[in-house]
């Protein structure tokens, strides 16, 4: 038993590296001889279409099936999309219409837990992607240029500074502190974000142009690379002053182009919410909306009080002080005027107690109260009576009608008095 299990145990297969175990192995002469594909034979199979490589922008491990779930979430595909892991964070996705195929490739920047998705076209010649995404692309701000400068062919040499241009928006847009142009970009993952272009007129002084970036993945605020934060770089100690990107490279939700998910403003409000009344608060001042100025997860317990929350008892809310506050101030039919509280409970429960006294006097004043409802008579109770009151024929009163009618005919007689 024990020898069979130890069969079983050798027999295990075991993931190798190819290109690792071919250099170990001598191959024989049938192995080497190789299967030629003509280029002109490759040109008339129907290509591949809509295939991609992505790439998950972090250090660290997703399960494919999470992501793939995220991803079909956000893209909200017509068709299928399908993915194939090739390796940790690497995979090969397929869409399988035009639609899905545009949204996925020129829609984004797609974010999965905070990080970047990158895409890249893939022709499938190649068991592996040959060509590892490494661009993000998103749209960027630039902000204050002169007039004289606003044409297209500034702006291109504005861009350039900052990634791969993809596309140019001329249009210029106004905000409360000045006017900005936006161009979509590649940023390349392996470079620190651009904070400033600078801009100089021949004979003139320089001028720094401000970048501000829409929907963006976390970044690094001390190496400004993406993929990762600034407690995660290094030993991730780092002092407030050696923070030289933040929050303020990132431009508002309401700034950004039209059509772009929005996932910031939901994440700065958790992070400034801090729970009901009490929980980790940022500090305020010095640091915009958070990782400005390094404020991000440099919290502050705030103890729990009432000036937001919900009250639960009249001193909470203020209204033990004034006791007029609390006065019944709520009026109705039923209600008399002029009348103690005391009073008017003695009133009420008159009346309810005795409905037949109808005129009685409270106070000078006459209540009127409503007689009571008549009998209930049945459907057909009363096609028989039709049917007898047809004929001259007297029916009998059904029980308790012919009481109710003598005190509806007693009330009568009292409100005529």
């Amino acid at each position: 038993m024990a020898e069979s299990s130890k069969v079983r145990e050798g027999n295990k297969r075991k993931d190798v590296d190819v290109d690792e175990l071919l250099k170990s192995l001598n191959l024989h002469e049938e192995e080497l001889n190789e299967v030629v594909l003509g280029q002109e034979e490759v040109r008339r199979w129907p290509s591949v279409k809509w295939l991609a490589a992505g790439k998950i922008l972090t250090k660290k491990s997703y399960s494919i099936q999470s992501l793939k779930n995220t991803m079909m979430s956000a893209w909200n595909p017509a068709q299928e999309v399908t993915f194939h892991e090739m390796e940790p964070n690497l995979f090969v996705l397929q869409a399988h219409c035009l639609g899905d195929w545009k949204r996925i490739m020129e829609e984004g920047p797609w974010l999965f837990r905070g990080c970047a998705l990158m895409v890249e076209p893939f022709d499938g010649a190649t068991s592996t992607p040959s060509v590892i995404p490494r661009g993000v692309q998103t749209w960027v701000q630039i902000h204050k240029i002169p007039p004289l400068f606003r044409n297209e062919e500034v702006l291109k040499k504005l861009a350039l500074r900052v990634g791969e241009i993809v596309v140019v928006d001329l249009t210029a847009v106004q905000t409360s502190t000045g006017v900005f142009h936006r161009v979509r970009v590649k940023l390349d993952s392996t470079k620190p974000l651009t904070r400033f272009v600078p801009l100089t007129l021949e004979g003139s002084e320089r001028m720094f142009l401000q970048i501000k970036y829409e929907k963006m993945p976390k970044y690094c605020e001390f190496c400004g690379l993406m993929g990762h934060t600034y407690l995660e770089c290094g030993s991730g100690e780092h002092k407030e002053a050696e923070l030289q990107f933040g929050e303020w490279m990132l431009a508002e939700e309401a700034s950004w182009k039209r059509g772009t998910p929005g996932v910031r403003a939901r994440n700065q409000a958790r992070e400034h919410e801090g729970g009901r009344g009490q929980g980790w608060q940022k500090p305020r001042g010095g640091g915009g909306t958070g990782r400005g100025a390094g404020n991000r997860d440099r919290r502050h317990w705030v103890a729990k009080s009432n000036g937001g929350g919900r009250k639960r008892n009249s001193s909470e809310a203020g209204l033990e002080a004034d006791p007029d506050a609390l006065a019944d101030t709520a009026t109705s039919p039923l209600k008399v005027p002029g009348l103690a509280d005391s009073e008017k409970g003695d009133a009420g429960a008159r009346r309810m107690l005795h409905m037949s006294e109808v005129g009685a006097q409270v106070e000078g004043e006459r209540v009127l109260v409503p007689p009571p409802p008549p009998a209930y008579v049945p459907p057909s109770e009363k096609k028989k009576r039709q049917k007898a009151a047809d004929k001259g024929v007297a029916v009998p009163a059904v029980h308790g009608e012919g009481r109710r009618e003598t005190e509806a005919a007693s009330v009568e007689d009292r409100r005529e008095q």
